[in-house]
C-alpha cells in the first residue's frame, strides 16, 4: 500500500461502494425475472457488476437466454429503478471517510458507470454530502468516457478534471467490483477492494488472490494515515 505521502487524490466507483445500490439491482432485476420463471444467479451479477448499462444488461440477457431485446429489458429496468433508486442509502464508513477526506482537503471524485441521470436519481437525499466531491463526478455516460472498465478510461478522465498535474502513481481508487479494480489497475492506479461479501460466491472465505493493492470487507475498516 502507498505511503499518506505517495497518495494525492482519492477517487471513488459509487454504486455498491459508496451507496447500498446493487441490492437494488438485484430485487429489479428479479422482478423482471419473475414472469419468465427465473432468478437472477450470483455468478451473473458478479459478471455484471463495475459494467456499463448495456454491456451487463446484454451479459444478463445471455446468460439467462431471455427473449427480450436490450431496448426491451431497459424499458422496464428503468421504471423500476426510479421508484426504488430513490431509496439508497450509504453503506457503513462511507458517509464518515468522504467528510474526512474533504476535511483534510484531499482532492475526491467520483467515477462511476451510472449514467448522469442515474446517478443524480440514486443521490437526490445526499446532495450535501456529493457535494463534498465539488463537482468532480465523472459518470459513464461522459463524451470522454469511451470505453466502459475494466477499461481505465473514467478514472484517467477522473483524474485529469481533479488536476492536470496528477499522476496514475498519485491516485488511490476505491472499487467495489473486479471489473473497477482492472480498471483501476490498467490506469496504473493504487487500489482498494471493498469486497461486500454478500456479493461473494463463498461468503465465508476470503480469495486466495486478488489485483487490488489492498482487500477489506467495509470502508469501515479502511484508517486513513
Amino acid at each position: 500500500m502507498p505511503s499518506a505521502e505517495q497518495i494525492k487524490a482519492c477517487i471513488f466507483d459509487m454504486d455498491g461502494l459508496l451507496l447500498d445500490t446493487e441490492i437494488i439491482y438485484t430485487n429489479v432485476t428479479n422482478k423482471i425475472l419473475e414472469p419468465y420463471g427465473k432468478t437472477f444467479p450470483l455468478e451473473t451479477k458478479i459478471k455484471m457488476m463495475g459494467r456499463d448499462v448495456r454491456t451487463a444488461t446484454n451479459i444478463l440477457l445471455t446468460d439467462l437466454e431471455l427473449p427480450l431485446s436490450f431496448e426491451e429489458y431497459d424499458r422496464q429496468a428503468t421504471e423500476l429503478k426510479q421508484i426504488f433508486f430513490r431509496k439508497a442509502q450509504f453503506l457503513p464508513g462511507a458517509e464518515k471517510l468522504i467528510k474526512h477526506l474533504a476535511e483534510h482537503s484531499i482532492p475526491i471524485a467520483v467515477a462511476t458507470g451510472s449514467s448522469k441521470p442515474m446517478f443524480l436519481l440514486k443521490t437526490e437525499n445526499h446532495g450535501s454530502v456529493f457535494e463534498l466531491f465539488a463537482g468532480h463526478v465523472t459518470c459513464g455516460d461522459d463524451v470522454e468516457v469511451k470505453n466502459s472498465k475494466p477499461s481505465p478510461d473514467i478514472f484517467l478522465t477522473a483524474m485529469r478534471r481533479l488536476d492536470s498535474n496528477l499522476l496514475p502513481e498519485d491516485c488511490l481508487v476505491f472499487e467495489d467490483a473486479e471489473n473497477g479494480i482492472a480498471a483501476a489497475n490498467n490506469a496504473g492506479m493504487s487500489s482498494i477492494w471493498v469486497h461486500d461479501m454478500r456479493f461473494a460466491l463463498d461468503p465465508l472465505t476470503p480469495p486466495a488472490a486478488h489485483n487490488a493493492t489492498e482487500r477489506i470487507t467495509s470502508l469501515l475498516d479502511f484508517v486513513p494515515e
